[in-house]
């Protein structure tokens, strides 16, 4: 069976409204979609400041897990909510991110020279956004908030990836070793919980520094 150009789009235009009105499809339930509550082309460009995060600091040396003769600088940085002002004209809104800044704080380091990072998980219990529990990795039984950090583009113990299934609940924290043996970049570190990523953390990125 052949279909002119006219039918196809004729066609294609009828399931694409069905897709957009709410009812059922394929046995799930859709959903208008809300528009937004603010239109960004209402916001004059370029009139705040690009944001500079501030430098982590280290509070002592601590050894090395299975190396208790090796001491590097440790740090402690909780990821936790707090209110952020992303342009002039808006009210600070609610961002959950590490330290008090978003983009969260950078550490500034030197290649061969390995810390220690506490990532402290002080997060509310509950979530404010609604979780989708249809996602694998984010059903009934997973905690509503929950969170890991990866530091993307490092070289480090199996241990310390961060990996998504390795997330850890409000209250609990991780330490995590870097040897910094990788080339000289700047590297991101981000949340990294299993489908959890986009709600967990939303102002979590931050970077490593060598400034060889």
């Amino acid at each position: 069976m052949s279909f002119s150009r006219r039918v196809f789009l004729k066609q294609s235009a009828a399931v694409a409204g069905a897709l957009a009105l709410p009812g059922k499809i394929h046995g799930h339930e859709q959903k208008k979609i809300a528009r937004p509550v603010l239109d960004p082309s209402t916001l004059a460009k370029y009139v705040d400041a690009l944001p500079i995060p501030p430098i982590a600091r280290s509070s002592e040396k601590k050894p090395v897990p299975g190396h208790s003769s090796l001491r590097v600088p440790y740090f402690r940085l909780p990821i936790r909510e707090f209110a952020c002002q992303v342009h002039r004209d808006l009210k600070p809104t609610r961002v959950w991110g590490l330290g008090t800044s978003s983009p969260g704080p950078t550490f500034e380091t030197r290649g061969g020279e390995g810390l220690l990072v506490e990532w402290a998980n002080e997060l509310p219990s509950a979530h404010f956004l609604p979780i989708d529990r249809k996602i694998h990795g984010a059903e009934g039984d997973t905690p509503d908030v929950r969170a890991v950090i990866h530091l993307h583009g490092a070289k480090v113990p199996p241990e310390g990836d961060g990996y998504p299934e390795n997330w850890y609940v409000p209250g609990k924290s991780a330490t995590y070793f870097y040897p910094n043996e990788q080339e000289a970049a700047m590297l991101w570190y981000h949340d990294h919980a299993g489908d959890q990523s986009a709600e967990c953390v939303c102002g979590s990125a931050g970077s490593f520094f060598d400034p060889r």
